[in-house]
């Protein structure tokens, strides 16, 4: 989320703040969104994932038993009558499950060091691991198997202490329907199955199974803390959101939608409406997090495959990286990437704030290939040695530099990670802005480093690269937190009207939530929140959370040291930004800080997610809008996509080249 700046008082702060260091930024906020009528978890249900940063996944399932992946009935490809056989028939290749033991699998979770673990419950063959009412269901409960495979995992793992985590994949490639949902146009596909008016049928009856399915994983295994849904685009085709239409994953479900689901497979809210998917996974697993792969935009982003993360740190959201360290996600054999080449993905992805979801497949008698299990131990010595350079932290604050290092950091620590392709002993880190140093350490030995300071960077020498290469682990303790804190959290706040209502307190702006807020209680301008910091100390800054982005909210913030007197701020009475989060930087010194809302856009009301106070210097950001584009700098193709590439023209003196400065 962009945040924007008071020009006025960034220039007036920053000639009053000359003589510190460079100060450091802000900590991003997540501000949860709302989509198809379900708003993503609050930061306190994420946090655990957020810290937990190393999960392990498991693919297993009857693709296990031809050990060539998990897409292998897609890609031989094999009929879903030859594809049963892998579970039904006595041969080498049977999916037998014989030697599945969850309670061994949790334990190496523990031994790599995973917080938490994912198990595919069934995948895009449709073979589920568990029981179901459904009566087109194929499950682990049949004949020859007779097992709730999930009961069994769910048991163990949290048995370990571990969070509890199913994946789910909506595809099922045993329905022709799946590619052909209306009937009228089927898509290309292995089978060659061709356009069927009874395919519109047999994609609904697909559907129902969906919805039973997951009510059975939501309400058979007590709490999941993680729903991992795969494959919400139809016929392999667009993204899962396009799939949205037919698998209707949001809150709740359209009764006119073309493919209904029939009442015994179906949930109902308090008011009788009938629940989407989404809708259903909360309605019995409330604190429950999930991908957005099921069409919902999901409570974390998730991003595929075994490429090494790279660019800036993600902010403004939790984000995790799933891998797999043998040649496929399912079973293919004993095989697995090389430590090195695993590391570099996990410190890559923890320096820039992502949390790490490990894959191994075990085979088809439930064993884990041995050559995996042994690098996820490996990890787990790493682990054991540097956890508290990982666990618990974020990435940052300052961004990292591919193939070179990067940063994490927890309270008044932050940890300097070299990476194989940084040279030297020596490294000097960006400014730690008004903090001072108490001490510097050798992570893997607690041995202190010896190392200067000059204009807030901080030169240490003497680092061991050789210990271990892949990350050569550095700890700088503080005096302070490493980013500046907001003094405004927890105290007293009152307003000149509240939404008591529907609980939306002055309380609720100071209360380090985003899912929470004040609002007025009409629609006027002229609203008021104000908190009271508990003494009057100096003051460097506010930063604002308003309820909606891309809305003017007009304000002006006033300083008072007895709550009478009252001196402006930041007048943003003026300003013209959409920003949802806005940043003033002044210097006063104040007990009482107040906002006043000046002016709103029609409809909308005064109301604050979070207000926020700091007394340190920090840097606050601004905007270069280019006149001619109307973008923040110049997107390629005005794509507005994480990762899109920004472009500037060349220094011409035409129109391209002519910029503007946007505050708040």
């Amino acid at each position: 989320m962009p945040e924007g700046a008071s020009r006025r008082s960034l220039i007036a702060g920053t000639g009053a703040l000359a003589i510190t260091a460079t100060p450091l930024p802000l900590t991003p906020l997540r501000i949860p969104e709302v989509d198809l009528g379900v708003e993503q978890q609050s930061d306190a249900k994420v946090r655990w994932l957020q810290e937990a940063k190393l999960g392990m996944f498991l693919h297993w399932g009857p693709y296990a038993g031809p050990a060539r992946g998990e897409w292998y009935m897609h890609n031989a490809p094999v009929t879903p009558e030859n594809y049963r056989k892998f579970v039904t028939d006595a041969t080498s290749q049977q999916f037998t499950a014989s030697a599945y033991d969850p309670a061994d699998w949790a334990q190496l979770a523990k031994d790599m060091g995973a917080r938490y673990t994912v198990l595919t419950t069934r995948h895009h063959d449709g073979f589920a691991l568990f029981p179901s009412a459904h009566p087109n269901s194929w499950t682990s409960a049949q004949a020859p198997l007779n097992r709730d495979l999930v009961k069994d995992y769910v048991a163990a793992v949290r048995a370990a202490g571990l969070k509890v985590g199913l994946y789910y994949s909506p595809i099922n490639w045993r329905y022709p329907g799946y590619y052909d949902v209306t009937g009228t146009d089927c898509a290309p596909n292995p089978w060659n199955y061709t356009t069927d008016a009874a395919h519109e049928e047999n994609a609904r009856i697909m559907k129902n199974e969906v919805y039973q399915h997951v009510r059975e994983l939501v309400t058979q295994y007590g709490v999941i803390d993680d729903l991992w849904w795969d494959g919400g685009w139809i016929a392999e085709q667009g993204t899962d959101a396009d799939g949205a239409f037919f698998w209707e994953p949001g809150q709740s479900r359209d009764a006119a939608n073309q493919w209904p689901v029939d009442v015994a497979y179906s949930e109902t809210d308090a008011a009788g409406k009938p629940l989407g998917l989404t809708g259903l996974v909360r309605k019995h697993q409330p604190d429950i997090v999930t991908t957005s792969r099921s069409g919902w935009i999901g409570d974390y982003t998730s991003e595929e495959g075994g490429s090494v993360p790279s660019g800036a740190i993600r902010t403004g959201e939790v984000a995790e990286k799933c891998f797999s360290v043998g040649g496929a996600w399912g079973y293919t054999g004993d095989s697995a990437m090389s430590y090195g080449d695993t590391m570099n993905v996990l410190v890559n992805a923890w320096v820039r704030n992502i949390t790490c979801l490990v894959n191994v497949g075990p085979d088809r008698t439930g064993v884990i290939p041995p050559s995996q299990a042994a690098l996820l131990c490996q990890v787990g010595t790493y682990m054991s040695i540097y956890g508290s350079s990982v666990y618990g932290t974020r990435g940052g604050p300052w961004e990292p530099v591919d193939g070179q290092y990067g940063f994490t950091s927890k309270d008044n620590t932050f940890y300097v990670h070299l990476l194989p392709g940084y040279s030297g002993t020596t490294f000097t880190t960006p400014s730690i802005g008004d903090a001072q140093v108490s001490s510097v350490v050798d992570v893997a030995t607690g041995a202190a480093l010896p190392f200067t300071v000059s204009s807030g960077q901080i030169t240490i020498t003497g680092i061991n690269r050789t210990r271990h290469p892949q990350d050569s682990v550095v700890g700088v303790v503080l005096d302070r937190s490493v980013q500046p804190a907001d003094i405004a959290a927890g105290r007293t706040a009152t307003a000149s009207s509240e939404e008591t209502s529907k609980g939306n307190t002055a309380a609720k702006a100071v209360d380090s939530s985003t899912s929470t807020r004040w609002c007025a209680n009409n629609g006027n301008t002229g609203h008021w929140l104000e908190v009271d910091l508990g003494s009057s100390k100096p003051i460097t800054g506010a930063r604002i959370a308003w309820e909606l982005d891309a809305a003017n909210y007009r304000y002006r913030i006033e300083g008072s040291t007895d709550n009478a007197t009252w001196t402006t701020l930041s007048d943003q009475t003026s300003t013209t930004s959409t920003s949802q989060v806005q940043t003033a930087v002044f210097i006063a010194r104040a007990r009482y800080v107040r906002v006043t809302v000046t002016g709103l856009p029609s409809g909308v009301w005064a109301s604050i997610r979070a207000f926020e106070i700091y007394d340190r210097p920090f840097a606050a950001s601004v905007k270069l809008v280019n006149r001619n584009s109307g973008k923040a700098l110049d997107i390629s193709d005005a794509s507005t996509a994480d990762g899109a590439v920004a472009i500037q023209w060349t220094d011409s003196g035409g129109a391209n080249q002519d910029w503007r400065v946007v505050g708040p």
